[in-house]
């Protein structure tokens, strides 16, 4: 049986690094290089340093013309068509391929999660790349931002970038965001068991209205002082129809009437969780959708709140079909599990370390996050093979957990196993440089960009 694992294993990696191979743009040998050399490591603090491992096959040069040549291939806008759509979609059908099922919790019912998430780019010296002020777990920083979707598709780190876009600094995230997501459902469509995560920043009239528009039920954080609307009471036929009811203010629990619906479970540590569900409630901004709200109140064993201020998650339904108040709580919790993945892309895979500058600077930095999601990807596709590999484990895993950094400690092992060559690339010769008497242009400078408060 374990043979026949690693035959499968085997295949499902070949499969893999075929689509992702077919769809690369140009100079596709050298960024399918640059791919097994983030996923093995060591941790890069700059693309340069790439060059330096082991299993890099060219010389230093090729890494910064493969990344320019490929970000001159791509189109002006995410609604055009590109290689990017090309590989983004041969890593979809590859893991919708998969014989081996997905692991998913019980809580969840027959829900599916993907998330809506965006990160910052630290920008903090260039000045010959656009940048503006970008949100990040420092503050706001100079830099660009990235809008990624996301798929979770195993415990722990295990969340799979869908897209993971470059954001102009003019384009806040919101928009952005609604933009993303009319290409992506336009490319794959959106079923109606799927649901979107998302959190604080998304949850407003709009990113909401829009994303309705398209078919995507969401469930996002809210902030614990919002308020929102009753719908309004029956016309009393004179006068203007009134278009909101009764005021809710969530920081004022006299104004919330009793709930529809009321859940309670127990947790291992001896505590419990409450949450409670309102079905029909409005926003200012649209007053003419009926929207899910819920609170969320974990306790702690001696039966006083763990935390300060309750959880509030909000529901935009497509139809009558509203979560129940477990899976409510279990959708946004599998939101946190793309927290995990930046911090792992960032840390490890170098997913901000490329700063590079100049007018093309806005392609390379795309192909580059790109290749770096590939990378985390790859090392999906390992761990099958990890699993599927004899008991004679190193003494350093002593969890047994195939986490993305222990597949990523082991990846090249699994590599060398696999048959894996470093490439032996043919010399074209020499470089004539450039033409005697060329005179360099000097690089447009840019001011930092502010976005205005409307």
């Amino acid at each position: 049986m374990r043979k026949n694992n690693q035959c499968a294993s085997q295949a499902s990696i070949e499969d893999f690094r075929e689509r992702v191979a077919q769809s690369l743009g140009p100079s596709r040998a050298v960024l399918l290089n640059l791919i097994d050399v983030l996923a093995v490591g060591p941790r890069p603090a700059s693309p340069v340093e790439v060059v330096l491992s082991e299993l890099w096959g060219y010389e230093w040069s090729s890494l910064y013309s493969a990344l320019r040549r490929a970000g001159e291939d791509l189109a002006l806008t995410i609604e055009d068509g590109d290689w990017l759509q090309q590989l983004r979609a041969a890593r979809e059908q590859w893991l919708l391929a998969q014989a081996v099922p997905r692991e998913r919790r019980a809580e969840l019912g027959d829900w599916q999660v993907r998330i809506l998430d965006a990160t910052n780019y630290g920008r903090p010296k260039t000045k010959t790349v656009e940048v503006g002020y970008v949100h990040g777990a420092d503050g706001m920083k100079p830099g660009h931002g990235l809008s990624l979707m996301s798929q979770r598709v195993g415990e722990g780190s295990w969340t799979l970038p869908l897209e993971i876009a470059w954001m102009p600094p003019q384009c806040g995230v919101v928009s952005f965001g609604v933009a993303q997501l009319e290409c992506y459902v336009a490319e794959h469509g959106w079923r109606e068991e799927e649901a979107l995560a998302v959190d604080a920043q998304y949850t407003v009239e709009p990113f909401l209205r829009p994303v309705h528009a398209l078919g995507v039920p969401v469930l996002g954080r809210g902030r614990s002082n919002r308020c929102f609307y009753l719908p309004p009471p029956p016309y009393q036929g004179a006068g203007r129809p009134r278009v909101r009811g009764r005021k809710l203010k969530l920081n004022d629990q006299r104004t919330l009437p009793r709930p529809e619906l009321e859940s309670e479970w127990a947790l291992p540590s001896g505590g419990r969780v409450v949450v409670s569900r309102w079905d029909d409630v409005r926003l200012k901004q649209w007053p003419q959708q009926p929207l899910a709200l819920y609170r969320v109140v974990e306790y702690r064993a001696d039966g006083k709140p763990r935390y300060k201020r309750p959880l509030w998650l909000l529901f935009v339904p497509l139809r009558a079909r509203r979560p129940t108040p477990r899976e409510a709580e279990a959708i946004y919790d599998e939101r946190f599990s793309i927290e995990h993945s930046i911090r792992f892309m960032k840390g490890e895979l170098g997913l901000t370390c490329g700063q590079f500058n100049g007018p093309e600077a806005e392609g390379r930095v795309q192909v580059w996050v790109e290749v770096v999601a590939t990378a985390f990807w790859f090392l999906w596709a390992l761990r099958t093979r990890a699993r599927s590999q004899p008991a004679a484990w190193p003494k350093w895993w002593r969890s047994r957990k195939l986490t993305p950094g222990a597949v990523r400690r082991l990846a090249a092992g699994l590599l060398l196993g696999l048959g894996w060559q470093k490439p032996q690339p043919k010399l074209r010769g020499k470089s004539p440089g450039r033409r005697r008497g060329v005179k360099m242009e000097p690089r447009r400078r840019y001011k930092m960009y502010r976005a205005r408060v409307s």
